[in-house]
C-alpha cells in the first residue's frame, strides 16, 4: 500500500516550499468573470460553474477570454433555465463560434447536460448556503456529471474561496487529483504513480496532517498544489517553478 512509500519529511518538504512561495499571493485558483457580474452573487455562481465545466484541453487565458467574450454576446446561454428550452444546434454554434472549445460536440452535451442539472435549484447560491460540510460540497459537485479532477476541483476551491457554505472548518481531506498525484510523484513524496482509491486517501490524509502541524491550512495547500499543476507543469515551466529543486524533471532541467 502506498502508505508504507509516504516519504512523510519529503511531504513536509514541499508543504513549507509551497506555503513559504505562495503565502502572500492573492489570486490563486482565481477565474476570471464578467465585470458585470456581482461577486457571489447567483449569476456569478452560474457562471462559474459553466466556466470550470470546460476549463480544459486549450490554454486558461484564451478560454476565459472567449467565455466573457460569449457571455456578453449571449448572456443566456449561462441560463440553466433558457439553455432547456434551447435548439441544440443553436446552442453548438454559439459555443462553436464564440467558445472554440477543442471538442465542440462534447462541450455542448456538458452544457446541456449541466444545465438540465442546475435548473433543478430555485437558487443555486442559496443551495451552497445550505451545505453543511467541505464532504457534502466535494460530494454535489463530484457527482454532476462532466466534471473531471480537474474542473470539479477547480469549481470547489472557488466556491470554498467564496465563503458562502455553512462550515467554516479546516478541510480534513484534499481533493486529489492526477496533477497532485504527478507533483508528489515527482517530488518524491510517493514513489509510484499507480495508485488506488484507499492510496489517494492516504495520500490526502498525509497533506492535512502535516500541514496543520505547521499551522498551515490544508485548503491552501490544495490551492498551491492546484496552482502548480495549472501554471507550471502544464505549461512545461520548470524553471520558475516553486518545487524544482525538489523535483524530479525541475533537478534534469538544472542539471
Amino acid at each position: 500500500m502506498i502508505e508504507e512509500y509516504i516519504d512523510y519529511n519529503q511531504c513536509s518538504k514541499l508543504v513549507i516550499t509551497l506555503n513559504k512561495f505562495y503565502k502572500n499571493k492573492l489570486e490563486i485558483a482565481s477565474v476570471e468573470y464578467p465585470e458585470n457580474l456581482e461577486h457571489k452573487s447567483d449569476n456569478y455562481f452560474l457562471y462559474m460553474f459553466y466556466s470550470c465545466l470546460l476549463d480544459y484541453g486549450m490554454r486558461s487565458k484564451i478560454y476565459h477570454k472567449n467565455l466573457i467574450d460569449t457571455y456578453k454576446k449571449y448572456p443566456d446561454i449561462f441560463n440553466p433555465n433558457y439553455v432547456i428550452n434551447m435548439k441544440e444546434e443553436t446552442l453548438r454554434n454559439i459555443i462553436i463560434n464564440h467558445v472554440h472549445p477543442r471538442y465542440p460536440n462534447v462541450a455542448t452535451k456538458k452544457w446541456l447536460e449541466l444545465s438540465k442539472e442546475l435548473e433543478q435549484y430555485d437558487s443555486i447560491l442559496d443551495y451552497l448556503k445550505s451545505i453543511n460540510s467541505f464532504e457534502e460540497l466535494e460530494y454535489f459537485i463530484r457527482n454532476i456529471k462532466g466534471y473531471g479532477q480537474k474542473t470539479g476541483g477547480l469549481l470547489i476551491r472557488i466556491i470554498c474561496d467564496a465563503k458562502v457554505c455553512n462550515f467554516k472548518k479546516i478541510i480534513d481531506s484534499i481533493p486529489i487529483d492526477r496533477h497532485d498525484i504527478e507533483i508528489s510523484y515527482l517530488t518524491g513524496v510517493i514513489n509510484e504513480k499507480k495508485v488506488g482509491e484507499k492510496d489517494i486517501k492516504n495520500l490526502s490524509d498525509t497533506y492535512v496532517k502535516i500541514s496543520k502541524e505547521l499551522d498551515i491550512n490544508p485548503s491552501d495547500i490544495d490551492k498551491y498544489l492546484w496552482d502548480v499543476g495549472n501554471s507550471f507543469c502544464n505549461k512545461k515551466e520548470c524553471d520558475e517553478c516553486p518545487l524544482k529543486n525538489l523535483c524530479k524533471k525541475g533537478s534534469d532541467n538544472n542539471g
